[in-house]
């Protein structure tokens, strides 16, 4: 680890809210960054490693649990927004038509969305369900940075052509970032990245 790794203060991170329908986003209060994916590609356990707050998301050995937009305030400077899974079928018709509405309402109305962290699955890239949302992202126009999830299920060779097919299925216009919740180095990795390519959004280049 580096010096400037060493340097870099854990993120200060606050749950404020959650919306189980439209109605209830709160008031827009800075630049919002959606979390997006399937159901079972491990947002909760994402979101909890990188920001270093174990319990701080809800997780379970069973997809689906986030069920409900949650809203958290990272930094003072931008608050995330834990979507619920997309493609869980073991529940019922109209629970799965409120999921698809929420995050559909919020991709395309919400004016301080700035930017979208989508996870998929670096084992399984190009996917049905991740295909269908690539097609949504395209028509909604939000900057997404992509994040590939379970890299400690591949070797390292594995991961960087599973990463190579993702880009080009899924046209990524930003190069993922492979991410296990073992390691600390893809935590480090996230940030750095992350936040060049924030401040690219800022300044208008992407």
């Amino acid at each position: 680890m580096d010096k400037q790794q060493q340097m870099r203060k854990r993120p200060e991170a606050k749950f404020l809210t959650s919306a189980a329908f439209p109605k209830d986003f709160p008031p827009p209060d800075g630049p919002e960054f959606a979390i997006l994916g399937r159901s079972n590609v491990g947002k909760s356990s994402f979101i909890n490693h990188v920001l270093e707050r174990q319990g701080l998301a809800r997780t379970s050995r069973k997809p689906g649990k986030t069920s409900l937009a949650n809203f958290f305030r990272i930094d003072s400077t931008m608050i995330w927004v834990d979507l619920p899974g997309y493609g869980y079928a073991k529940t019922s018709g109209s629970e799965r038509e409120r999921w698809s509405q929420l995050i559909r309402i919020y991709g395309e109305k919400r004016e301080c969305l700035t930017g979208i962290l989508w996870l998929v699955d670096v084992r399984h890239p190009g996917v049905k369900l991740d295909l269908e949302a690539r097609a949504w992202l395209d028509r909604i126009g939000v900057p997404v940075f992509p994040i590939l999830t379970k890299g400690d299920k591949l070797t390292r060779q594995q991961a960087m052509v599973h990463s190579g097919k993702a880009s080009k299925i899924l046209r990524f216009t930003t190069e993922p970032v492979i991410y296990s919740t073992l390691q600390h180095a893809s935590r480090e990795r996230f940030w750095d990245r992350f936040t060049v390519w924030r401040q690219s959004l800022e300044a208008g280049d992407v």
